[in-house]
């Protein structure tokens, strides 16, 4: 057996805990178990310090941390930031029992983990089982360390024909390892073998995942859902599921998988995100709208923390805006609003300076105010933008695109054209140029629509002064755009058949009535114009029989 005051005396252990009882409580007790080199970590952040600055051997840390980053995040970002050796174990301590706090933390694989309370000698035996097998796979975690994974692979191959009894340990090791390498018809095997002697979840799903990369997805969706069957809270299938899914084109499906993931287990970040894009994807903004949201509290102390997040949970909230049948004033609107503009602030605080991302937030706060029908705040916003543009050195096509459409959505037309003309001279392939004659189709149905509808109220301008002849002329050139509207047409109409009415018998302006009405065709009952519609038809039939036609 293990002498566990032997293993213990050269580790360098790190214990986190923010309540200092309980910290204390837990050095003692493996001071006690002979160790002598301790730190300790009163939050998340010291936590995460603190393994940036040592390597160390074992890690024990609470789940719950108070304010900032729990268990799970510092055991993430240690990941994330590669500052655990395989040699290296990490044990998390929790009195959480709720599925979704143990699930989300074993999701990033921690050695081991402990539930409180416990006494010293259920520690005492934890420990001892724990690091006896980490030290019979010494060699193996050595080679993953030093970068040679051919070695570890050959030194697990010929431990597991040793060492039998180390049949899951080594399977797993082998496994990541073939799956790192691509070497996916071994990692199947070597799952099988294992799944042969006993049903393991893990194993499973690691040989669903190397189906689907050997290009038998429907096997591998088979195999992940026979999992869950038997494993209902296994959440990583789900994703698995997700992804499988979105690679055989089924969006709908594969968001539907991970919202089941995130109901199981909704505190990791990367999941939320994942949801998210894809909800957006799919035009559920809503959902889309929870899941950024999420990922911006979760994220908020993690090494995940992104400004992306913020921007497409205030994009999400801008389409669940323009897709809102609430009233302007509701609070369901105000409540939405609000959120996008809360998130727009936090991004300038947290990402001052960074000129990329704060051209990002005013272009999409100005689009945001653009939903809400806010000119003013919209034209601000998009003048901030302008401004960050000209200090860039070498702003991307993309953002002077976002620009031009900026300047379109203000009516800043003269700005967008002469932009739109820059990206044409400067040379562009054929993709982009798609994109800029596509803006540039826009900016000008834009241009006509102003246009048109200054030329209306100009139409009305001189009808209500009973110069029929100077509306007549103000309307028809209105009309003579294929843009022109029902409304614009009527007005032409009415104006024409005031002039023939107060003047004289002008066939070619009843003419002219004809073509509009054939324009507007048939209107509904239903629609406001309606009567309008049926007064002005019922004069020009009167007038076309007066004269003959």
């Amino acid at each position: 057996m293990l002498n566990i005051e032997q293993a213990l005396q050269n580790k360098r252990i790190l214990i986190i805990d923010d309540l200092v009882q309980a910290r204390s409580s837990l050095k003692k007790m493996v001071t006690l178990l002979g160790a002598t080199q301790i730190d300790t970590a009163t939050n998340g952040r010291e936590a995460s310090q603190r393994i940036m600055e040592h390597e160390y051997d074992i890690v024990l840390s609470d789940y719950n941390l108070g304010r900032g980053k729990d268990g799970q995040q510092v055991l993430e970002e240690a990941r994330y930031c590669n500052r655990l050796k395989s040699t290296a174990l990490f044990i998390l301590v929790t009195g959480e029992n709720a599925v979704d706090m143990v699930m989300g933390a074993l999701e990033y694989e921690p050695d081991n983990y402990i539930t409180k309370p416990f006494t010293l000698n259920m520690l005492r035996e934890r420990l001892i089982r724990i690091l006896a097998t980490k030290q019979e796979i010494l060699p193996i975690d050595l080679a993953i360390d030093a970068g040679n994974p051919d070695e570890a692979i050959a030194l697990a191959t010929a431990m597991l024909a040793e060492k039998p009894r180390l049949l899951m340990p080594l399977t797993r090791i082998l496994g990541k390892l073939y799956l790192r390498q691509k070497r996916y018809q071994e990692a199947l095997q070597t799952y099988q073998k294992l799944l042969e002697k006993r049903p393991v979840g893990w194993a499973q799903m690691g040989q669903a995942v190397c189906l689907h990369l050997l290009g038998d997805s429907r096997s591998a969706l088979a195999l992940l859902q026979q999992t869950l069957l038997a494993h209902p809270m296994y959440v990583q299938c789900h994703d698995w599921c997700a992804t499988i899914l979105l690679s055989m084109g089924e969006p709908l499906k594969a968001q539907q998988e991970l919202q089941k993931a995130v109901a199981i287990s909704p505190k990791a970040v990367l999941r939320q995100m994942e949801l998210g894009r894809i909800a957006y994807d799919n035009g559920d903004f809503p959902v889309a709208e929870a899941a950024f949201e999420q990922a911006i509290r979760l994220g908020r102390y993690s090494c995940y923390k992104t400004s992306s997040n913020y921007l497409q949970f205030v994009d999400a909230v801008r389409q669940s805006l323009a897709n809102s049948n609430a009233q302007a004033n509701s609070r369901e609107l105000r409540q939405l609003s609000d959120k996008a503009f809360k998130a727009i602030e936090e991004l300038r605080q947290d990402y001052a300076g960074e000129d990329d991302i704060m051209f990002a937030t005013c272009i999409t706060e100005g689009k945001t105010w653009q939903v809400l029908g806010d000119e003013e705040n919209c034209r601000q916003a998009a003048q901030r933008a302008e401004e960050i543009l000209l200090r860039l050195k070498k702003p991307t096509l993309d953002q002077q695109l976002q620009m031009t459409e900026a300047y379109i959505d203000t009516q800043q037309h003269v700005k967008a054209k002469n932009l739109l003309q820059q990206l044409k001279d400067s040379g562009v392939d054929e993709t982009a140029l798609q994109q800029i004659n596509a803006l540039e189709e826009n900016l000008n149905k834009m241009v006509i629509r102003d246009h048109t509808a200054a030329l209306n109220t100009q139409g009305v301008s001189c009808y209500e002064k009973k110069d029929f002849a100077s509306a007549v002329a103000a309307f028809d050139e209105a009309a003579a755009y294929e843009e022109a509207g029902i409304s614009v047409l009527l007005n032409a109409i009415q104006a024409k058949i005031s002039l023939v009415e107060t003047t004289q018998m002008d066939v070619g302006q009843l003419k002219d009535c004809y073509r509009y009405f054939q324009r507007i065709g048939k209107v509904g009952e239903t629609d406001e114009r309606f009567e309008r519609y049926e007064r002005l038809k019922n004069t020009f039939l009167r007038l076309k029989r007066a004269a003959g036609l």
